[in-house]
């Protein structure tokens, strides 16, 4: 509404004949204006996409990587209290929870960044 009035006031201000060229100067700008803003529109759209599919895909891999390492550490658990006596269980424990803080470590400092 008031981009309307301020086009009014224009053309009031404007000499009777050059009315039709301002209206023809308000025209031209006004298409250019939406054509702008539909490319942009687009752009903008195209650009959360691309943004969108590189965020999930980063995601995938690391969600896979960190996958691997556990099916890793399970591996390494399964294979360590396959030979557990009664008499080596305190060893297995033990080995067990170096195991796991090693791990638990290695994963914190990969997502963290810290050595």
């Amino acid at each position: 509404m008031l981009g309307l009035v301020a086009i009014a006031i224009g053309a009031l201000i404007t000499s009777t004949g050059a009315v039709s060229s301002y209206f023809a100067g308000v025209l031209a700008n006004v298409g250019t204006t939406l054509l702008l803003v539909g490319v942009v529109l687009l752009l903008e759209r195209r650009i959360i996409d691309n943004a969108a599919r590189l965020v999930r895909s980063a995601n995938d891999r690391t969600n896979e990587a960190i996958r691997s390492q556990i099916r890793d550490l399970e591996d390494r658990m399964a294979a360590e209290w396959k030979s557990v006596t009664p008499e080596n269980l305190a060893e297995k424990k033990a080995e067990t929870a170096r195991l796991t803080d090693e791990f638990t470590k290695r994963i914190v400092e990969e997502t963290t960044g810290e050595v």
